[in-house]
């Protein structure tokens, strides 16, 4: 189980993502294949170490109200059955990289200044 992308609009404005990002509770995901090389700010994961999970995901759901979710996790529809994966509604996570990469709320690709979990 993976966290919902953030967009932009969610936050308002550079210092807001760094406040998120060095509570730990968010953190910064480099999308990089042939098609993008954009970052994405999400949700920070339950397991660093294995990359995998959700912090705010505990075992009866998500802990935070539905209006406070990040766009990605309020825009998925549910899987209907058991072993089938959840299918991701609305602005693609590659989509909101790139509104990302844009928007000003992030250092430039090759400078972190946020820290790395």
């Amino acid at each position: 189980m993976q966290a919902g992308h953030c967009l932009p609009s969610e936050f308002e404005s550079a210092e807001a993502v760094r406040a998120a990002v060095v509570s730990g509770k968010y953190t910064i995901v480099l999308l990089l294949d042939e098609h993008i090389m954009a970052r994405v700010v999400r949700p920070h994961y339950k397991d660093p170490d294995a990359k995998r999970g959700c912090i705010f995901h505990r075992k009866d759901g998500c802990e935070l109200p539905f209006s406070e979710r990040p766009y990605g996790c309020r825009v998925l529809k549910p899987r209907e059955r058991d072993g089938e994966h959840c299918d991701p509604q609305g602005i693609t996570i590659e989509e909101a990289g790139q509104m990302w990469e844009e928007s000003g709320y992030l250092p430039p690709i090759w400078k972190s200044v946020y820290p790395i979990r």
